[in-house]
């Protein structure tokens, strides 16, 4: 021993001790390298830079696996393929320190009650036990090699059990973990469910993937978007509805709230004899409150509280001006951020250059329930009728560059259209919607005694693309039929984790049994095929795929009422009068599916849920698949990402995309022709 420790020495697995053989570490990486550019990826440059930088006596085989991993990811500027190995060497590295056995992991996880492990319900770990060697077989680990550097990163961070803060779980028996926990003794579902999950066809939102196998033994419903209405206003009702708020901030939830009701400030209050303060001081209040229930793992794209408010309130310049840098400290939100709820009637004033008129909802009554003509008439019977409706005016195009301007200076707030939101949701005969969910992508009716929820999924469409790059629009139809039903096993596996008291308590009715389907990876699959993002058959396919996703989704929703009944409020809903969204928009779709027969089949069965489909941020389940988030394009040719290298240390990785990477070896290709054909040209002529 003692020789050994004369010479760099690795610390073994199995706990012996050997000396460093180079040739060992280069075999390692160059064993991972199958199928990568040759040309362009060196192992053995790739391992000298470890030896050299990285080695020290003592180190573990695993140390020396993720020193090789955070080496190959810096060296992914050179080629793409690095990132590939980056991940290769990282998931690799994992299967080695963990378990082969999902039964003997999902033991480990039931049994240990380690703060980074939520756990497991009983329920859940009696199936998997009782079928443990069906459960053992069907598990593919080499789909693990699917997920690229980042994405694999950010599941071990977030989202893989852990114990004593080694990561004990691989990815494939999370997926398998989330479809027995959805689909109980239904192993086929389960199995299904597990498969698609495993071949990156489809993710659930992150507060599925995270709570879903826990849910019962936590007491925790499992529910992606909270929309809050306002209580009333009054003291009480502020103070209810903060109380209400602080239940549904869930480290991978999105909650917000519409608080057009509450009085503007310095307007009268009857009760005290005092004046209101207004918004501002409010917001505040609920700033600091959700500060509290704040976690640092809480991805930002669902961190924080959405705050709706509609754009005549008195008070909604303070409230723009509590999100900006030049904010006075004790007023800034820092938790939350506001969301405009613009009527029409406001773009028109700016198009005219027309003065807008403030208000307050105490002294105009009427304003927050009212949408389209009928808010227009009334808007502007409060502007003639007397002064003292109206507390301020400003002009409509001054406002909207303040708007503009702070959303420019801070990305907020969130713009959203009050008459087009109502007009055209198949919820609007429940009343007046006044809120769209935390990233304005679930637009949902909320009262006071009715808290709206959505749970959520998103389709990588980028996987969907057949070997003659065609387009699978079928195979699409059916994972999206699939996602449906289990988003609905997900609503009704709620019903048993809260008695319906307390359900009540909470606002959750459970009416609408809204669920929502969005996409993710639109971009990729343009690169793939070719495709800029404003060329025709790009817009072609894009309309076809939305359109087989709300097909598929409404006629999974469609079966389910069938077999346990439609939502209880889907009577004189525009779905049960055979208006579907596209009836909305005037719009007339193509003869890809039989719209016809589906009507017909609606009609007479009804749907299961009031809304299927959504287009939202899914930024968490981006970075998972490695894909671009939802429908937005490729900006940028060049990346920038962050990796966690130690903890709490973030390193920046520059990342060329490989699309990009080929157009410039294209790119020096010609020119390194034009420059030979010029020298020769000029060659000959001099000769």
């Amino acid at each position: 021993m003692a020789e050994v420790k004369k010479h760099l020495y690795v610390k073994k697995r199995d706990g012996s001790v050997e000396s460093v053989h180079y040739d060992e570490i280069i075999a390692r990486i160059k064993h991972l390298c199958y199928g990568l550019d040759s040309e362009n990826i060196d192992p053995a440059a790739l391992a000298i830079c470890v030896i050299k930088k990285c080695l020290y006596p003592g180190i573990t085989t695993s140390q020396l696996d993720d020193a090789a991993a955070k080496m190959a990811i810096t060296m992914a500027n050179i080629h793409p393929d690095y990132e590939q190995l980056a991940a290769r060497i990282a998931i690799s590295n994992l299967h080695k320190q963990t378990k082969e056995k999902f039964s003997d992991v999902m033991d480990d996880i039931f049994k240990n009650d380690d703060y980074w492990n939520i756990g497991l319900s009983e329920d859940v770990y009696e199936i998997i036990m009782k079928n443990k060697d069906y459960f053992n077989s069907a598990i593919n680990y080499e789909n693990d090699y699917s997920l690229d550097y980042f994405g694999f990163q950010n599941l071990m961070q977030y989202y893989l059990a852990k114990s004593n803060n080694q990561t004990i779980e691989r990815p494939q028996h999370l997926f398998m973990k989330v479809a027995i926990s959805i689909h109980g003794h239904d192993i086929g579902s389960a199995i299904e469910t597990y498969n698609m999950l495993s071949q990156k066809l489809f993710m659930f939102s992150p507060v599925v993937i995270q709570l879903q196998p826990a849910s019962k033994k936590l007491n925790v419903p499992v529910i992606s978007n909270y929309s809050v209405a306002m209580i009333s206003d009054s003291i009480d009702g502020i103070y209810d509805t903060v109380n209400r708020l602080s239940n549904f901030v869930l480290p991978y939830s999105s909650t917000a709230v519409h608080v057009h009701k509450i009085r503007a400030a310095g307007t009268y209050i009857k009760g005290s004899n005092g004046k209101s303060n207004g918004l501002p001081l409010m917001l505040k209040q609920y700033d600091i409150v959700l500060k509290n229930y704040e976690t640092p793992e809480r991805p930002e794209s669902i961190k924080g509280l959405a705050i709706y408010c509609e754009l005549w309130h008195a008070d909604i310049m303070k409230v723009l001006d509590q999100i900006r840098k030049t904010a006075i400290a004790d007023l800034k939100l820092k938790n939350s951020y506001p969301a405009l709820w613009i009527p029409d009637e406001f773009m028109r004033r700016v198009e005219n250059d027309q003065i807008w008129s403030f208000m307050s909802p105490d002294h105009c009554p009427g304003l927050t329930e009212a949408y389209g003509k009928e808010f227009d008439s009334l808007y502007k019977e409060y502007e003639l009728k007397s002064k003292s409706f109206v507390i301020k005016q400003i002009e409509a195009k001054k406002l909207w560059s303040q708007i503009i301007q702070s959303q420019i200076e801070t990305g907020f707030p969130l713009l959203l259209f009050k008459d087009a939101c109502n007009a055209k949701s198949n919820e609007s005969h429940l009343g007046t919607i006044q809120c769209a969910g935390r990233n304005g992508d679930t637009v949902q009716f909320t009262a006071p005694d009715e808290v709206a929820i959505c749970t959520t999924a998103s389709i990588a469409v980028n996987m969907f693309l057949t070997t003659q790059n065609t387009f699978n629009y079928s195979k699409l139809k059916e994972v999206v039929k699939k996602v449906t039903y289990d988003l609905n096993k997900i609503i009704q596996n709620n019903n048993d984790i809260l008695s319906k008291e307390k359900y009540l308590t909470l606002g959750l009715k459970q009416n609408q049994l809204a669920i929502g389907i969005g996409i993710l990876g639109l971009a990729d699959l343009f690169i793939k095929m070719k495709y800029s993002f404003d060329q025709k058959e790009a817009l072609e396919l894009n309309i076809k795929i939305h359109e087989t996703i709300y097909y598929g989704a409404l006629e999974a929703s469609c079966e389910l009422a069938a077999k346990f009944g439609p939502y209880k409020t889907y009577h004189n809903s525009p779905a049960s009068k055979g208006l579907l969204q596209f009836d909305f928009w005037n719009v007339k779709p193509s003869n890809l599916w039989n719209w016809s027969s589906l009507k017909n089949k609606i009609s007479e069965h009804g749907l299961r849920n009031s809304l299927v489909t959504i287009t939202s941020n899914t930024e968490i389940e981006s970075k998972i698949f490695g894909s671009m988030n939802s429908i937005e394009p490729l900006d940028s040719n060049i990346k920038f990402k962050y990796v966690s290298f130690e903890e709490n240390k973030q390193t920046k990785i520059q990342v060329i995309l490989f699309i990009f990477l080929t157009f410039l070896n294209n790119m020096y290709d010609y020119f390194l022709t034009i420059f030979i054909c010029y020298n020769l040209r000029f060659a000959i002529h001099t000769y």
